[in-house]
């Protein structure tokens, strides 16, 4: 996944490491900036990779980040779902609303073990960043 970024720090010791400004996209691709449809305002994360390549502080770069974001995600999205409908589907013997008892359990343990990923996700390093190229 690749994202641009603007450079903010460099570390002086001359190491590798620079410090990036990533501007959030929306699910629709754009920075909300300049939209004005969601009345939103992109928020901006502060992010540190690995530059192989000579920057300088104002570049902007292209940065990726490996494919452990997609997976994150998904788990933090997807299991919530999953554990609903099949605690709502599975017992369909059951009356109505204890199938709704049994489905809203099943978001609630999916959402327990998203927040678990997310923990073991950030403890083992997190993401990894690295800057592509300039712009």
């Amino acid at each position: 996944m690749t994202q641009t970024a603007t450079v903010t720090a460099i570390p002086a010791s001359g190491g590798r490491e620079v410090e990036l400004t990533v501007t959030r996209q929306t699910a629709c691709g754009h920075s909300c900036d300049g939209c004005g449809r969601c009345a939103g305002k992109a928020s901006e994360l502060v992010i540190r990779a690995v530059s192989d390549i000579p920057v300088s502080l104002g570049d902007r770069v292209e940065v990726y980040s490996d494919n452990r974001v997609l997976g994150a995600a998904t788990v933090v999205y997807g299991l919530p779902v999953v554990l609903f409908l099949l605690g709502y589907l599975l017992p369909g013997a059951l009356p109505e609303p204890w199938r709704y008892f049994w489905g809203g359990a099943g978001f609630v343990l999916g959402l327990g073990g998203a927040v678990i990923c997310d923990r073991v996700v950030k403890k083992r390093s997190g993401v990894a960043y690295r800057v592509v190229r300039k712009l």
